[in-house]
């Protein structure tokens, strides 16, 4: 009888062993095969954020994670509308998902808000100053934010660009702006552009604007005050009517300088600011470091401004004033537009 229990308690507990085994691979399996799933949330449709935009899904669907089928990433679009903007937050909290990523200063104000309980890990990027934001970022060490918050902040580099005006016309002496007083981000802006035009000795003539519509009779009527030249820093209301913007200028043979590099393909004059494809990048591995193991909570937010400058040469011959391009700002520049006219 011995001879037949002692075999069947070894086969039995060997095959527990397998059993519990493979459980155990199952769930290590299921573990590493969970889907992630990031909500990718910008405020309106302007170049600035489309190219943040397209930094962060060139990290995330090249990772490891999205290769292995890791990873669902789901887009939204607010086009500038505030009421569709809270819809879109309060589904991406309500719709488990497990990251939220914020394009804008508008984007995260509105996701914070409706993530008030950390129920989403949130990561923001292309705002101009998070401290001011009023979202609960008071500086950028890890303890200085919600332990659910944190991201790329990029502030615009407002001086730089009007000491680029100014290398370019000495004579420089009056600069309009159109703005939206709604917008941390762009009040940031002017008020440093109001520091620089004092030293400078420019005189910054502004006019308010609250909706996108408004942004082209603004600027003409900036225009109209005498000054030599537009200026617009971040402001998600003027921004998606660059070209408005500039077909208002060019009526009075101005030019128009911007700290969105890529507005130079818009008719922009002189265009200084972040290189917002590498801060959707970093914004991106930011999201990778965090699913790794990094927690939120432990990460600082950052201020990165890969500096850009990008200038459209071609505008020059129909400006009035002096307006030259410096040898300096030539072997500066990363992109100049020529006139195709001899």
């Amino acid at each position: 009888m011995k001879q037949i229990i002692r075999p069947l308690i070894f086969l039995l507990a060997t095959a527990t062993l397998l059993l519990l085994s493979d459980l155990q691979n199952r769930n290590k399996n299921s573990k590493e095969k969970k889907v992630t799933r990031i909500a990718l949330f910008l405020f309106a449709s302007s170049q600035l954020q489309e190219e943040t935009e397209n930094g962060i899904l060139e990290v995330l669907e090249k990772s490891d994670r999205s290769k292995k089928g890791m990873l669902e990433i789901k887009r939204f679009n607010a086009e500038g509308d505030m009421a569709v903007a809270n819809a879109i937050c309060t589904n991406i909290v309500s719709g488990k998902y497990d990251i939220a990523m914020t394009v804008s200063t508008p984007a995260l104000q509105v996701m914070a808000n409706a993530n008030r309980n950390g129920d989403v890990i949130h990561i923001f990027s292309a705002v101009t100053d998070p401290y001011t934001s009023g979202v609960g970022i008071t500086g950028p060490g890890a303890d200085q934010h919600p332990p659910h918050l944190t991201g790329i902040g990029s502030f615009q580099p407002v001086e730089g660009i009007f000491r680029i005006a100014k290398q370019m016309n000495p004579e420089l002496k009056r600069v309009g702006v159109a703005w939206c007083v709604a917008q941390t981000c762009s009040e940031a802006c002017v008020l440093k552009a109001r520091e620089i035009c004092r030293e400078l000795g420019i005189e910054l003539v502004e006019m308010n604007v609250e909706t996108v519509s408004q942004v082209y009779e603004a600027a003409l009527s900036v225009c109209q005050r005498g000054v030599e030249a537009l200026w617009i820093g971040g402001d998600n209301v003027v921004e998606p009517a660059i070209s408005l913007y500039v077909a208002a200028a060019s009526k009075s043979h101005i030019p128009v300088f911007t700290n969105t590099p890529r507005h130079s393909l818009k008719g922009a004059l002189a265009n200084l600011g972040a290189n917002y494809f590498q801060v959707g990048q970093l914004a991106g591995n930011m999201a990778l470091s965090i699913l790794d193991g990094l927690p939120a909570s432990e990460t600082e937010v950052k201020n990165i401004v890969p500096e850009s400058l990008f200038i459209n040469d071609s505008i020059r011959q129909i400006l009035q004033g002096n307006w030259e391009i410096p040898k300096e700002l030539e072997e500066k520049a990363d992109t100049i537009i020529r006139s195709k006219n001899p």
